[in-house]
């Protein structure tokens, strides 16, 4: 049975402004992109999987990169439309086969379920790489508040056969070849000693900290940072005041310590999910694919007319 919704966090209910901005609802899709709205990509207990997907219309000649985002919303709010703008100009600009995916939300289903989701959405991506002409060296991962930190659990705990669920594609992997992470929450137990999000936190968990520690380690991605994750890109605000900067400046130490490729940009006087509204969103666009270009080959496409 699904769990009542808790009273949101005030500086939750703040950001969600930002992150339900209204023109993703119908995003301004360009000319050489075709979008195709509550795709099913999979299948978890009772309900269908499904995605936003953004796609060149044509397929194209060669081999393209691809990526998955995940929204942000504290775990119980948010859906795939806070990605609309990044999906259709990486599709526009640069051939991306780009899927913005609606998890479960806590309410429906607490951890693992949307963990789960994230990976099941990887696979998926994977699969469809022969047909859609999808190098599978390319694959990016990128997410935003509890879509960052469940981005973050993907890369640190790929082995993991709980989190990766059984919603379909079980025969691909779900590892992503490069993330980019918003403002994201990478230590429960910070969040814990801050009192922040606590309601929502314990939703998605299950369980307080006192009666489930555990779960909080387990869920803590900074905890289990390895030397075989894929490169990262953290951005964060320094007056978000609902996740602190100081989250993704430790979390970017911990992945130089084990030897991660990883870089972050804190930007000055930006709150939480400020990269939804212009002009930041288009800046930390052009961060990010800054930084795919970076480490993978990416050249605008053909056909742009951005």
């Amino acid at each position: 049975m699904p769990m009542p919704s808790p009273k949101p966090d005030r500086a939750f209910i703040e950001s969600m402004r930002t992150e339900q901005h209204p023109d993703r609802e119908h995003p301004n899709i360009a000319e050489n992109v075709a979008f195709h709205r509550a795709l099913v990509i999979g299948c978890n207990q009772d309900r269908d999987l499904q995605a936003d997907l953004f796609t060149p219309a044509e397929l194209p000649r060669e081999p393209r990169p691809a990526i998955v985002f995940l929204h942000g919303g504290s775990w119980l709010a948010g859906g795939p439309s806070q990605f609309h703008f990044h999906a259709n100009r990486l599709a526009d600009r640069y051939g991306f086969y780009a899927l913005s995916v609606d998890y479960r939300l806590s309410g429906e289903a607490p951890f693992p379920a949307a963990l789960q989701d994230a990976h099941c959405a990887m696979r998926w991506i994977r699969s469809q790489a022969r047909d859609q002409h999808i190098d599978p060296q390319r694959i990016v991962v990128a997410g935003g508040s509890a879509g960052a930190h469940l981005a973050s659990m993907l890369i640190t705990s790929a082995a993991s056969k709980a989190h990766r669920g059984d919603g379909g594609q079980d025969d691909f992997s779900s590892h992503a070849n490069l993330a980019i992470l918003f403002n994201g929450e990478y230590d429960m137990w910070d969040l814990v000693e801050k009192g922040s999000l606590l309601d929502a936190m314990q939703q998605f968990i299950g369980g307080t900290p006192d009666a489930m520690p555990h779960k909080y380690d387990e869920l803590s991605s900074i905890q289990h940072v390895h030397a075989e994750m894929p490169p990262v890109l953290l951005l964060h605000g320094t007056e978000d005041r609902c996740v602190s900067h100081e989250q993704s400046i430790a979390f970017h130490q911990r992945l130089l310590d084990h030897n991660v490729d990883s870089e972050i940009e804190i930007y000055e006087g930006k709150p939480h999910a400020w990269f939804n509204r212009e002009p930041d969103r288009t800046t930390t666009c052009e961060r990010m694919e800054s930084f795919i270009a970076s480490r993978f080959a990416l050249a605008p496409d053909a056909r742009c007319t951005a």
